[in-house]
């Protein structure tokens, strides 16, 4: 048997490989995908300790049913169904334990634009600090806004997409989006006044 090279291998020869029983090429589509699955599932989660571990439940998930994958398709958009799936059945789970509601989504809320902010975050942070409060910020939203937000704004989905993704209509989609950027202005005016009127006190 010829000796397989998988670092820099093309994803459907991988792919092939795994659903062969091949746990190396596997394992190189894990190295390759991680993070966008931490990421993403952390989002859905609100912590990334529970990304990681969720992230491990994904993959053991993608490994036992990576046979049924068409190697003619995108591999990503198939893991990322699979994550948040995975993410909303545990938070399902534990809505059951607590039967407390996590949804409370209207269709039909008022679109809202990202206005502009007073003080401009390049005047008081540089590009690092920025993304550093942006990513605590979102963190804060509620979950069904914060993942929403976030398959738009970081994996770049149409609302289409998300739609498909999350099993809800676009309205929803919209109306969640909307409301996620009007919670993260009035997060971000209320971060910036803080911060000017910190820094005037000097």
């Amino acid at each position: 048997m010829k000796l397989r090279r998988y670092e820099g291998q093309e994803d459907k020869d991988l792919i092939l490989w795994a659903q062969e029983g091949d746990e190396k090429a596997f394992e190189e589509l894990v190295k390759r995908y991680s993070n966008q699955v931490i990421n993403l599932s952390s989002q859905i989660m609100g912590s990334s300790d529970e990304g990681w571990d969720m992230a491990q439940e994904v993959f053991i998930s993608v490994w036992k049913n990576i046979k049924s994958f068409d190697r003619d398709k995108n591999f990503y958009p198939w893991i990322r169904k699979i994550t948040i799936n995975a993410c909303y059945e545990e938070l399902r789970r534990r809505k059951r334990e607590r039967t407390i509601s996590l949804d409370n989504v209207e269709d039909n809320e008022p679109s809202v634009d990202l206005p502009d902010i007073t003080y401009s975050p390049e005047e008081i942070f540089d590009k690092k600090e920025i993304n550093e409060v942006l990513a605590t910020l979102i963190n804060t939203l509620p979950e069904h806004y914060r993942i929403t937000l976030w398959l738009r704004v970081v994996e770049d989905l149409s609302y289409e997409e998300i739609a498909q993704q999350l099993n809800i209509n676009i309205g929803t989609v919209k109306s969640r989006i909307n409301m996620a950027r009007k919670l993260m202005k009035e997060k971000l005016s209320m971060y910036y006044m803080e911060e000017k009127d910190e820094t005037s006190s000097f």
